[in-house]
């Protein structure tokens, strides 16, 4: 099981216990209930207040950040990112280390 699975099957259980019985409308709320007072060791996960896209794309990028092909360092993405020519891109990764455009999207 990935920690993405493990953060929806406690997701998960948070909202049956806490929002279908109507104790709170707000899944945060509920998921802070759930890890303080139902789970257990193996459940802890951390409690982002921000959208957890963020998070999530956090967690992808430390297992599948692109190197740079010239100086080997690792890239980032870049929105609204443009290239040497000009041309426009909604996301790029960018080498922040020798400015290498990488790989526009």
């Amino acid at each position: 099981m990935t920690d993405n699975d493990k953060r929806r099957e406690i997701i998960g259980k948070a909202r049956i216990k806490y929002i279908r019985t109507g104790r709170t409308r707000n899944i945060t709320e509920a998921l802070k209930i759930y890890l303080e007072k139902d789970a257990g060791e193996d459940e802890q996960i951390p409690l982002f207040i921000a959208t957890p896209e963020i998070y999530q794309m956090r967690q992808i990028l430390k297992q599948v950040r692109p190197r740079c092909d010239e100086c080997d360092s690792e890239c980032h993405m870049q929105v609204n990112a443009r290239d040497p020519s000009g041309k426009s891109y909604p996301t790029a990764w960018i080498c922040k280390n020798c400015g290498v455009n990488i790989l526009a999207t």
